[in-house]
């Protein structure tokens, strides 16, 4: 092959790689991403909270003395990875009217946006409440409701002033707009580790047993499936108490190493199996590098504070592959005095798809940044799962019992402390001369020595001295709900 055909070819790779290069980027332009999360085309999309909200203040001199518009395209919040963006105030014949937008910066593979639209089939209830309100400085309305509102194109949204309402604008106002749906996405797995490795592994073992076949010394017949049953005798495992034991090579080393045709070879073929063996402990480890589902993650900016616990979860289950099957497995939080959540830690398991293995995933809440670290791992077998909370069902009593709202005994105290007792399980109480509490929908109830034992969840509350994990926990009260038997409210 001359150099100029080299060349040639050169050059033509090279532009195949520009031409692929530039195809992928306009391909995953942030646009284009976009457009396939909103249309859930290749993503799942899932509403995690309505009536989000924005809060600004309007400066009188933005307000056109004459007919016009102000063009101001001013952020005034960055939050949940979109951009809320003051664009213009345009005042007209007979009103002025206020305009936003919200743009998004979405990622390829999962995260969190705001729209003004309900994009999503997730149902929700609203509060009923007007989606503009603007007051004065002293906290009155200064519309009283009587306003007009306008959606699109895209997340344009704007609200419409009477100009006769224009006097009480003279000193600016404050001005909240609570329609945006928080969604949380995450891209469909299109990975194919979970198919190429096991066909990756037996096509090397297919590949090792035909040469030691070929390096035979001499003529026996049926050695190929000789060659086979040796691999599978040296592969062989026998299991105590979860730890995995190599009985089928010690079995080789002690009744199958008499000299015989082709030893050689039939050793190495038990080796193989004792290597399959050794695989078997490692590609766990493997498996949890290489599948995108399993990869430890962080998700910023999360506001416990505007989303609330159940928001927390809501978005770890809209931007992980989480299981509508999965159980609470625990669950720790550490609150302020003034009820502001300092930690926040819950974990919970769901099954596999592969028989009796179970995926587990642990959240916690990082005040100090406004992030969640997301670990996923597997185990084998999870005898405890059946008895074990649904998570939805755990986070829907956070809400419907006012779960965050307990207290140790005693005073005041700096730090509250609520832990979710024996991995989620309903069990049997009966901790006489402690201080028992019932509580459910009318709210919290003592509970005597007399009514125990008491089979229900357990919430336990105390008050730490610190943060620190370690920290002595003072005045614990026990709180016990989902009731079945005794501690019933008299």
């Amino acid at each position: 092959m001359n150099k100029k055909i080299i060349l040639q070819i050169s050059i033509l790779a090279l532009l195949l790689s520009i031409l692929c290069t530039a195809s992928w980027l306009y391909h995953n332009r942030s646009e284009a991403v976009y457009d396939r999360i909103i249309n859930q085309k290749g993503y799942s999309l899932s509403l995690v909270k309505a009536e989000m909200s924005v809060d600004f203040f309007l400066k009188p001199e933005w307000i056109p003395k004459e007919i016009g518009e102000t063009k101001l395209d001013l952020v005034i919040a960055k939050k949940f990875d979109s951009d809320i963006i003051l664009e213009k105030i345009v005042r007209r014949d007979t009103e002025f009217y206020i305009q936003l937008n919200v743009v998004p910066h979405p990622g390829r593979t999962s995260g969190q946006l705001l729209s003004i639209s309900h994009l999503a089939n997730d149902p929700f209830t609203g509060t009923g409440n007007p989606k503009w309100i603007i007051t004065d400085a002293t906290g009155e309305d200064l519309l009283g409701g009587t306003y007009g509102a306008g959606e699109g194109p895209g997340n344009l949204t704007s609200v419409s002033i009477n100009e006769t309402e224009l006097d009480k604008f003279s000193q600016g106002a404050n001005v909240r707009f609570s329609g945006f749906y928080l969604y949380g996405y995450q891209k469909y797995n299109t990975s194919y580790y979970g198919i190429l490795l096991p066909i990756v592994f037996t096509v090397l073992v297919i590949g090792i047993l035909v040469m030691l076949y070929r390096k035979r010394t001499d003529p026996e017949n049926g050695l190929g499936w000789k060659l086979v049953g040796h691999m599978l005798l040296g592969g062989f495992t026998f299991t105590i108490n979860s730890m995995r034991l190599p009985l089928g090579f010690a079995a080789y080393l002690l009744f199958f190493r008499r000299p015989r045709p082709n030893l050689a070879v039939k050793h190495k073929a038990a080796l193989l199996g004792l290597l399959m063996f050794a695989l078997q402990l490692v590609v766990p480890w493997i498996e949890n590098k290489m599948t995108p589902e399993l990869r430890n993650t962080t998700m910023r900016n999360i506001s416990v504070e505007e989303l609330g616990v159940d928001g927390v979860w809501k978005m770890i289950a809209a931007r992980s592959p989480v299981n509508h099957n999965a159980r609470i497995e625990s669950f720790e939080t550490v609150l302020a005095g003034n009820g502001q959540i300092k930690q926040l830690k819950f974990e919970f398991v769901e099954p596999d798809s592969a028989p009796d293995r179970f995926l587990h995933t642990s959240a916690t809440y990082r005040a100090e940044d406004q992030s969640v670290e997301v670990k996923r791992y597997k185990t084998d077998g999870w005898v405890q799962f059946p008895r074990q909370m649904m998570a939805e069902h755990f986070i829907e009593r956070i809400q419907t019992l006012k779960l965050m709202d307990l207290k140790p005994t005693g005073g005041d105290h700096q730090y509250v402390k609520l832990e979710l007792s024996l991995d989620s399980m309903q069990g049997s109480y009966a901790m006489k001369g402690e201080n028992n509490f019932g509580i459910d929908e009318k709210g919290v109830y003592p509970i005597s020595n007399d009514q125990l034992p008491v089979t229900a969840t357990l919430l336990q509350v105390c008050a730490p001295q610190s943060l620190d994990p370690t920290s002595a926990c003072d005045d614990l009260a026990h709180y016990f709900f989902d009731i079945v038997e005794g501690g019933a409210r008299e």
